[in-house]
Formats: C-alpha cells, structure tokens, sequence
C-alpha cells in the first residue's frame, strides 16, 4: 500500500462527503422555506399558552381571525434584534391587517424583557417569554431566528429560518395578504 496516497485519498473521501452534506443541507433548507400554501403539507401552527412581560398570559387562539407573523429570537442573537426593528416596519406599514407576535426563546424575564433587549420601535408587536424554550422546540427550530407567516385559520403559509431582510419580510407578508383574500380563507 502506498502511504502517500492513502491521506490524498482520505481527505477527497471526507471533502467530497462534506459537499455531498452541504448539497442535502441546502436542497432540505429551499424545501423547508418554501411557501406551505404550495405544498402537500400544510399544517396548523403550534398552540402555545405564554407570559407577556408583565406576566399576562397569551394563547395563540388569541390570534384567531387574524394573518400572524410569529417571530421567534433571543437577545444575545444580533441579526434578531435587527429583525425586531423589521417586524416593527412591517406593523407599521400594514396595521390591523397582521398582528406580529415575537416570542423570545430561552431566557429569563431579566434577560429578555430589559429595555436593551427589546427595541422600542417595535410598537405594536406583541411580546413573549418562552424561558423553557417549549416553542421552539415544538416547531422543529434550528436556526435563529425562526419566522412562521400564520393564516387567519391558523394555518402556516409560510415558515423560515435565519435572518430576512426587510423586503423578504414584507414580500412574504404581502403574499400572505394576497394569499389569504385569494382564496378567501383569511
């Protein structure tokens, strides 16, 4: 056996194992992002039953009879805090027409309640204290943070993982919108 050849070979063997992982990561990552209203396997958001920051509780069915964008983040995330101030954005822009719920994972009421951690532009955005982590854990969640696009019938139309500028937010909330008074479901 020739030993010069034999870490050559192990290193191809182990890149082209990694690239085979990355091609499959990806190819599972465009299916998970696409729009649910297009696929087979459209499904009910996650109930959940949680504290705002003065310890009142909210249940998801509180949102019923309304489009819901979910936000799911943390503190120490900074592209989360970014997308706090987007989600107050797209409030803003679309009023009543959306609710937007930002459900911190993980962390105490003294972490993520304090003023530094959430941003006081996000007006109108309902916030809640997951310190368990129950629900991202529910939902499957991998990546920070997690976005869910809910239909007035509680339905996921849309659900990503991972930061999205501004304009993806507001395209996905748009063709929630536009989804919703299509087929007349919202």
């Amino acid at each position: 056996m020739n030993v010069s050849r034999f870490p050559r070979a192990a290193v191809i063997g182990v890149a082209m194992a990694l690239l085979a992982a990355v091609v499959f990561y990806m190819a599972w990552q465009w299916r998970r992002d696409a729009a649910v209203g297009e696929r087979e396997d459209l499904r009910r958001v996650q109930q959940f039953v949680l504290k705002d920051r003065e310890g009142k509780e909210v249940r998801q069915a509180d949102f019923a009879g309304t489009p819901v964008l979910i936000y799911v983040w943390a503190s120490w995330c900074p592209q989360c805090a970014e997308g706090l101030q987007d989600l107050a954005v797209m409030k803003k822009e679309f009023g009543d027409a959306i609710s937007v719920v930002a459900i911190n994972r993980a962390e105490s009421h003294d972490v993520a309640a304090p003023a530094g951690a959430i941003p006081g532009a996000a007006t109108g955005t309902v916030f809640l204290l997951d310190p368990d982590d129950t629900y991202y854990r529910a939902i499957g969640g991998f990546a920070m943070p997690e976005t869910m696009f809910v239909d007035r019938a509680g339905m996921i139309r849309f659900h990503t993982r991972g930061p999205q500028s501004r304009e993806e937010l507001r395209r996905r909330t748009e063709d929630l919108l536009t989804f919703c008074e299509k087929e007349n479901v919202c």
